[in-house]
């Protein structure tokens, strides 16, 4: 430290002060560049990362209530039916103008429907209706024509999701 105040005694008040304010200055620089513009940088960018975080909570807190009342409205309406899975097949059948000549109950809430000399346009719109109304499974589906036009054998497996 003797050193720096021996060089700056060679200088005038003047020039010392100069040279002073020059050394401040340049050691508030360094620090500036050094510690506090990368600290700002990062507090910016921790800003942003923050509000585009939050804005994705939000999207998935509205997703999920989303969800959430689909699947209660899909309870609510298998629940309003009143029907087991069964009552449901004949009704829709009944609905389409079909008739079935077997059921079978098989294993994992699965049934095996067989219908004889059916109306294709009418099996195929049964089949939609199952779907897309009432969330039931198409797991296998052989259909065979018979000797009348427009008529088929069908053998479905279905399953209730």
């Amino acid at each position: 430290m003797n050193k720096v105040f021996d060089a700056l005694g060679k200088y005038n008040r003047r020039e010392q002060t100069i040279l002073l304010v020059g050394a401040l200055s340049i050691v508030l620089y360094i620090l500036w560049m050094g510690v506090l513009a990368p600290l700002k940088d990062k507090r910016e960018q921790q800003i942003a990362t923050n509000a585009s975080t939050s804005a994705s909570l939000e999207r998935v807190k509205l997703m999920a209530a989303q969800i959430k009342q689909a699947q209660s409205n899909t309870q609510k309406a298998s629940g309003n039916s009143g029907a087991n899975f069964s009552q449901l097949i004949d009704s829709t059948l009944q609905a389409n103008g079909l008739r079935m000549s077997g059921f079978q109950p098989g294993t994992r809430g699965e049934v095996r429907v067989r219908l004889d000399n059916v109306n294709y346009a009418s099996v195929m719109q049964w089949l939609y209706d199952l779907e897309y109304r009432h969330d039931v499974a198409v797991k296998d589906l052989s259909m065979a024509g018979t000797n009348t036009a427009g008529q088929v054998t069908a053998n479905i497996r279905l399953s209730k999701n």
